[in-house]
């Protein structure tokens, strides 16, 4: 029988923070809400800082980030990022989110650069599809 679940897990610099089957995933990026099943397309995603939210086979369950790279393969997520925090509930994960990020830390410092890094590969892999268009409309 074929896996029907999502097999994510979140890593910041110091930690594991999820590593769990999933049904579906709820990620935060810059042009809305991303969800995602398993065997979907592999792809990478730009998440943006705010709330994931993890359907569980007996409820939900939700992780807060300061956003970071999603790589999707098939049946597992994974997802680096600076800081996380996970929980059952929505304002505790919010408030905790709410602290990590407010705190100036070294986390912070790799975030940005984080975000440089997701911006050019982001614009390397445009670059890298506009190349291709490019040689497919030529006779």
């Amino acid at each position: 029988m074929p896996k029907r679940t999502l097999h994510v897990t979140i890593r910041t610099p110091s930690q594991v923070i999820v590593d769990r089957d999933v049904i579906s995933l709820r990620v935060p990026t810059s042009s809305g809400q991303v969800g995602l099943r398993p065997k979907s397309e592999p792809t990478v995603l730009a998440i943006e800082a705010g709330l994931i939210l993890m359907r569980l086979e007996d409820g939900l369950q939700y992780a807060g980030t300061a956003g970071g790279l999603l790589h999707i393969g098939g049946t597992s997520a994974s997802l680096l990022t600076p800081l996380a925090v996970v929980g059952d509930d929505v304002s505790s994960v919010s408030r905790q989110l709410d602290v990590l990020l407010s705190a100036p830390s070294e986390e912070m410092e790799v975030r940005r650069a984080l975000g440089r890094l997701e911006t050019r590969i982001l614009q390397e892999l445009h670059q890298g599809e506009e190349g291709i268009a490019t040689v497919k409309d030529k006779p």
